[in-house]
C-alpha cells in the first residue's frame, strides 16, 4: 500500500510539476555586464511565473538557485569556473509581509512583490568572471521549487515504513497529519528549471595598475 501511495504521489509530482525550460542564448534571462564580464540573471522577473506565485501566496515558501559556470570559448572549450546562489521568499498571509533571504544575509521583511522582486535582483552578485584577456560565455540552471528536497526525503521514509527518530514519540494522528500535508503539497505544486547561456563574448583581461 505504502509502495503504490508513493508511485501515485511520484507520478501525480510529474504530471503536474513539469518544468518548463528555457535554453540556448536567451537575452531576456541572462546577459553579461560589459564592464566586468560578470553574468547577470534576471532573477527578480522569476516571479513574474503566475504559478509560482500563486503556490506561494498559499502559504508555501518558494525556493530559487541559480548555479552559473563560466567556459572558455576555444576548440576544446574548457569551464574556467562555477559559483552558486541561492534565495528563498515566503509570504506571510497574517501580517502580508514576504520574508526574503538570499544566502546566510538575515532574512528581509517587504510589502510587495514590486519590492522583492528589486530586492532579489540587487542582491544577485556573483564573484565569478573572467580573470584574463579571452572569449568566454556563461551556461547557467535556475530551479525554482515550493517543496524542499528535504520534505520529499520525509515523505518517502514514512511510505517505506521507515519513520524519523524525531516523530517516534509522536501519536499516530501527529504523524498522520504531518504525511498529509506534505502528500497535499506534493501533488500540484509547480516546479521551473531555466537552461540559460550567453551569447560569446570578448574579455580584454583586467586593467593593470
Amino acid at each position: 500500500m505504502r509502495r503504490l501511495l508513493l508511485l501515485t504521489i511520484l507520478a501525480s509530482g510529474l504530471a503536474l510539476g513539469l518544468p518548463s525550460g528555457v535554453s540556448a542564448q536567451d537575452e531576456t534571462w541572462i546577459s553579461v555586464v560589459p564592464e566586468t564580464g560578470a553574468a547577470r540573471v534576471e532573477v527578480g522577473a522569476l516571479l513574474d511565473d503566475r504559478a509560482l506565485a500563486n503556490a506561494m501566496h498559499e502559504g508555501l515558501p518558494l525556493r530559487i538557485g541559480v548555479s552559473v559556470e563560466l567556459w572558455a570559448d576555444r576548440f576544446f572549450d574548457s569551464e574556467e569556473g562555477r559559483e552558486e546562489w541561492k534565495a528563498s521568499v515566503v509570504y506571510d498571509p497574517v501580517t502580508l509581509d514576504y520574508e526574503v533571504q538570499v544566502g546566510d544575509r538575515d532574512p528581509a521583511r517587504l510589502r510587495s512583490l514590486t519590492q522583492v522582486r528589486e530586492h532579489l535582483q540587487r542582491a544577485f552578485v556573483l564573484m565569478l568572471r573572467p580573470h584574463r584577456a579571452g572569449r568566454y560565455y556563461y551556461l547557467a540552471t535556475v530551479e525554482m521549487a515550493t517543496l524542499s528536497l528535504s520534505d520529499l526525503d520525509e515523505l518517502r521514509r514514512w511510505l517505506s515504513g521507515d519513520l524519523a527518530s524525531g516523530t517516534q514519540g509522536d501519536s499516530e494522528g501527529a504523524v498522520t497529519r504531518g504525511v498529509r500535508r506534505l502528500f497535499v503539497r506534493a501533488l500540484g505544486l509547480p516546479t521551473r528549471r531555466l537552461r540559460l547561456r550567453t551569447d560569446a563574448f570578448d574579455f580584454q583581461g583586467v586593467p593593470s595598475n
